[in-house]
């Protein structure tokens, strides 16, 4: 039988860390503004500095605060940075090259809803951002680096077309991941004038408000990418 441990209440700074949280998810301090100093946190929870100054920490770890030397702390705007970074790790610790058909299954889930939102909702700044991204896939189509960056940065730019928050944040670890397996893909022959042509007709379908168009586009593009990342995979595995 299962034997448990002795519960332990949660240390001090920890404690204080969440106190100024709610605060800080309650509207008491907006974005921006400077927190009362370490003294005088310290004199109304009547703790030490050095307790304040971990609470601090934890907050910082958060993606709650900045500190800065000097000056003091201050709310940071709301991010989805840490929730980004955290998937991150849990598929890195999956292995993305161990994940392809699962990270590729995730993405036409996500891609697909958000090609087809992007095709309603997307305005003038959104389609200027696509087209950045195009004008920088055409002249890195011969350096990986520049080319894997620009479709990178696409694909977020559909997602922060839909215009909801949480798209862009489920979305950047997912394609992130897989940074250096699609690069290997597009060393496939062929394979970077098929993607551009690929990203130039959802770019398209997406400023003609075809929603049925964007998110068909978005789904063959996906699979061809990952057929052309898994003959890279055979090619290299059988060298």
């Amino acid at each position: 039988m299962r034997t448990f441990s002795k519960l332990t209440h949660k240390r001090l700074p920890e404690r204080i860390a969440d106190e100024i949280e709610s605060a800080i998810v309650h509207g008491e301090f907006a974005a921006g503004v400077q927190l009362p100093s370490e003294q005088q946190l310290a004199d109304q929870f009547e703790v030490s500095r050095n307790v304040v100054r971990e609470a601090f920490r934890y907050l910082q770890a958060r993606g709650l605060i900045e500190i800065i030397n000097g000056s003091g702390a201050y709310v940071t705007p709301p991010s989805g940075a840490p929730t980004s970074s955290a998937l991150g790790r849990y598929i890195r610790l999956l292995g993305a090259h161990e994940s392809i058909a699962a990270l590729y299954e995730a993405r036409r889930i996500l891609e697909g809803e958000n090609a087809r939102l992007a095709a309603l909702r997307a305005d003038a700044d959104d389609i200027a951002r696509l087209e950045n991204c195009l004008e920088r896939m055409r002249s890195g189509m011969h350096d990986i680096a520049v080319w894997s960056q620009a479709d990178l940065d696409f694909h977020l730019a559909i997602a922060k077309a839909t215009h909801n928050p949480f798209l862009d944040v489920l979305l950047e670890p997912l394609v992130d991941q897989l940074r250096g397996v699609i690069a290997e893909g597009y060393l496939v022959s062929g394979a970077v004038e098929r993607g551009l042509a690929a990203h130039v007709k959802l770019t398209e379908a997406i400023r003609n408000r075809d929603a049925d168009g964007a998110y068909q586009a978005i789904i063959d593009h996906l699979l061809d990418s990952e057929s052309r990342v898994g003959t890279k995979s055979s090619i290299r595995s059988q060298a």
